[in-house]
């Protein structure tokens, strides 16, 4: 199998917050098919799991359009251009919470569906500790709340967040942290 030939140049559309990027390929059947993917071509965002010294995590709980229903995300977003993965992350998870570690491991990286052209970065941040007021973006409502790390992998498993992957990248880590009841650095 070989990937399809584009047809047309992508075209980009900013509808809300979104972006949406239209493409019409030839198909190995020789007909055209267009689709609308998420995102310009190339965005990168990411998210962290983030845990105090007592092990709870430190969670953005917002309302999600999409579901109608309030999520407990992880912190993250989008990670500039040129800014390096790890830095969008902790500048994120700084601007959404207040938070802030220098102990940081990287996770993994994804991508969460067929249809989203981003790719996303997922970091464990360990011993965060408060060092500031939130600084949010217009229009955007977060409340931090600390969870546990069990109450964050049933929020993965009932689908009740948005970076369920980061979970699983992480999931023998936060178990062994559980376990043995202090984070390991």
């Amino acid at each position: 199998m070989q990937p399809w030939k584009h047809v047309k140049e992508p075209e980009i559309v900013k509808v809300g917050w979104r972006t949406l990027t239209r493409k019409t390929f030839l198909q190995p059947d020789g007909k055209e098919a267009e689709y609308v993917t998420v995102g310009d071509l190339a965005p990168r965002h990411g998210a962290v799991i983030a845990l105090t010294k007592d092990n709870q995590v430190i969670i953005a709980e917002q309302f999600r359009p999409g579901p109608e229903q309030i999520y407990q995300e992880l912190p993250g977003g989008n990670i500039e251009n040129g800014e390096d993965p790890e830095e969008g992350v902790m500048r994120e998870l700084l601007e959404e919470t207040g938070y802030a570690s220098d102990t940081v491991e990287f996770l993994g990286e994804a991508r969460k569906d067929a249809y989203m052209n981003a790719t996303w970065y997922f970091y464990l941040a360990l011993n965060v500790q408060k060092v500031s007021d939130q600084r949010l973006d217009s229009g955007e409502f977060v409340h931090v709340r600390e969870i546990s790390i069990e109450q964050l992998i049933q929020n993965a498993r009932e689908s009740k967040m948005s970076d369920a992957q980061a979970v699983f990248l992480a999931y023998e880590r936060l178990k062994s942290i559980t376990k043995e009841g202090l984070q390991v650095t």
